[in-house]
């Protein structure tokens, strides 16, 4: 693979290596420029002045706009088509096989082919196949993450750097509730003059309770960034769907109260608020100085890659300090091992394809079919069998997404760490001084009785409200009777449009979800009752069901694998449980539980007794 090295003083077109590129000829190259180093001007402006007929490609339909407005170049969304023949044209990931014969392609942000297969593997998978239609591919990105996928085979690599490098400045703050660390620096902010923007990768109950603490705190003008997934179905055409960024206005008292942000954000890359919230890490720009970041991790973490975008995504001030709130430690270690980003992601990767291959010899060997290879990953699991596909490939991409996860959940160990990964980004990582010791009122011992009698007449309320639903669910679900062939022909009617935030809709959708599973509507029905109240209890329900019964390979797999690996007659404490789960997980490529969930998936798939001599422990009385 052949590297080039390039430095500017402001913008990447200063190296013009574009005029290098015979455009009728085949090429395939990857620039790793820094955010903010001009890739996107360079480019566009390139191709539109020489009238290039080329696809450019981003991840998301807001960064298609922007850049749309910003250049005066057309754009293509499933709900934007009319521009479809235009000679230059930006559009995003979900729909590169539409403009195969333009035969030249730019991936903006390259890297999510990457460190985005876990939640969106299906789209990249059909970018991927894509790809192989076209003679002349520019990949961009500011934060590299490889992969030895075919794809990337062959091209040809551009790193270009400024001469004086962009600094940064990471500062941790420790705190000890994530909430009222978030108030803290919302208000710090605010005495500097400056906009908070909240980066939350989190969607849980925590955003209306912090929005509700600020608005008791004066604050109004209160926005949150977000992404919905719009589905579209035309007729005579497949469904499509599309990640669409909406930006909410949080603060307003009444709907017609609103501002509207998104505009904002779209036509003029600023948002007029007091405070913002972002739960999205890709494809918006803000621009101004009087922004001032704050990554508050949640239970969902940021990705370092994750990091390194939010902080570039303010361009015109890099010499405020971010913020992280954290509750890890900075523990200065030996500097032994393998510590810095480039090393330590070759070192994995290198390391997970050896063990592929090896794997793959040794099963090229004993099976001559696709499905013996089938069978044989499904009776003898290994850990590398993850990264084999039937078609006796090793899946380069899986291997390249399992390295980036190593290295991140590497950093979050300890702050030393994370530092060490961040300076290849230029970015230090330093100790702001500042201490979150604010605990929102909420969370006090002395609330807390008080708390548990409303959360029990909150949940009997809500549970008899759920029954009513479920009741009426099943009093309307119809049958329409149709005549064939002089017969009558019963089936059920499943109603009308509901709003799907609704309780109805809910009740709907399990019932949808458990009938595709070949249950009965006495069992659904009896599920609904028990559970369908408790959310998160419901869902693991579901989930288990699922793999009882599901034809999907994956979950068939992983259901082979819990009946080999937990046997009737064995009594298991929590902790033996989890790390079995977990083994079993990792192996089949899905996420790891926490202890509780663990526990309680083990205690839903399988019949056990309880024993709690000498500490809690299960025994399995039997299977499924």
């Amino acid at each position: 693979m052949e590297c080039k090295k390039f430095t500017f003083k402001e913008k990447l077109s200063e190296t013009r290596f574009l005029d290098d590129l015979d455009f009728n000829e085949e090429f395939k190259i990857y620039v790793d420029c820094p955010t903010s180093g001009g890739k996107s001007y360079y480019i566009l402006n390139h191709l539109k002045e020489r009238e290039i007929k080329a696809v450019f490609v981003v991840d998301t339909i807001n960064l298609a706009k922007q850049l749309s407005a910003q250049y005066q170049i057309p754009y293509y969304t499933a709900d934007h088509r009319e521009d479809f023949n235009s000679s230059l044209i930006i559009t995003i990931q979900h729909h590169i096989p539409k403009f195969e014969s333009r035969e030249t392609v730019i991936i903006d942000e390259a890297h999510t082919l990457v460190t985005q297969i876990g939640w969106k593997g299906s789209t990249i998978e059909e970018v991927m196949t894509s790809l192989e239609f076209y003679k002349r591919i520019i990949f961009l990105s500011g934060t590299p993450v490889t992969s030895d996928d075919n794809i990337f085979k062959g091209m040809q690599v551009l790193k270009a750097r400024k001469e004086i490098p962009d600094k940064r400045e990471l500062g941790f703050v420790p705190y000890k509730d994530l909430a009222g660390g978030i108030i803290e620096l919302c208000l710090f902010a605010r005495r500097n003059n400056k906009i908070p923007v909240i980066s939350l990768l989190d969607k849980s109950t925590l955003l209306p309770e912090v929005i509700g603490e600020l608005k008791k705190r004066g604050i109004k003008r209160i926005a949150a960034i977000n992404s919905e997934t719009k589905v579209i179905k035309k007729e005579g055409q497949k469904v499509e769907e599309e990640d669409k960024l909406i930006v909410k206005d949080m603060g307003a008292e009444s709907e017609g109260d609103k501002t509207d942000y998104l505009s904002q954000l779209v036509n003029e890359c600023r948002i007029d608020a007091e405070v913002i919230f972002t739960t999205y890490t890709q494809g918006y720009s803000l621009l101004g100085k009087n922004y001032f970041l704050v990554i508050a991790p949640g239970k969902n973490r940021h990705t370092y890659v994750d990091i390194v975008q939010m902080m570039n995504r303010f361009r015109e001030d890099t010499s405020v300090t971010s913020l992280i709130l954290t509750n890890a430690t900075w523990v200065k270690e030996e500097d032994s091992g393998i510590y810095n980003f480039p090393s330590i992601f070759d070192f994995l990767k290198d390391q997970l394809t050896t063990g592929a291959k090896k794997r793959m010899d040794e099963l090229v060997k004993i099976t001559k079919s696709t499905r013996k290879l089938k069978r044989q990953l499904k009776l003898q699991a290994n850990e590398f069998d993850q990264y084999i596909n039937v078609t006796r490939e090793i899946d380069h991409q899986g291997i390249a997404f399992s390295a980036f996860k190593k290295i991140n959940y590497t950093i979050y160990e300890q702050l030393h760490r994370m530092n060490k990964v961040l300076q290849y980004y230029n970015i230090t990582l330093c100790n702001s001084g500042l201490e979150s010791k604010l605990v929102l009122d909420c969370d006090n011992e002395e609330n807390k009785e008080n708390n548990n009698d409303n959360n029990k007449i909150d949940h009997d309320m809500k549970k008899q409200e759920t029954l009513k639903a479920i009741d009426l669910f099943y009093k309307s679900k119809q049958h329409e009777t149709t005549t064939f062939m002089g017969k009558e022909y019963s089936h059920p009617v499943l109603g009308v449009k509901i709003d799907k935030d609704s309780l109805q809709y809910t009740v709907e959708r399990t019932y949808k979800e458990l009938l595709t599973l070949g249950l009965q509507d006495e069992e659904i029905r009896e599920l609904q009752e028990q559970h369908l109240h408790n959310t998160k209890k419901m869902n693991q329900v579901i989930a288990c069901k699922k793999i009882r019964h599901s034809t999907d390979p994956t979950l068939i797999t992983f259901r082979t694998l819990l009946l080999s690996e937990f046997k009737v007659g064995e009594r298991l404490t929590g902790d033996e449980i989890t790390e079995r789960m977990n083994k079993l997980l990792v192996r089949n490529r899905m996420e790891k539980m926490l202890h509780n969930n663990a526990v309680q998936y083990f205690r839903l798939l399988f019949h056990t007794k309880e024993y709690n001599n000498h500490g809690r422990s299960y025994e399995i009385i039997e299977t499924f």
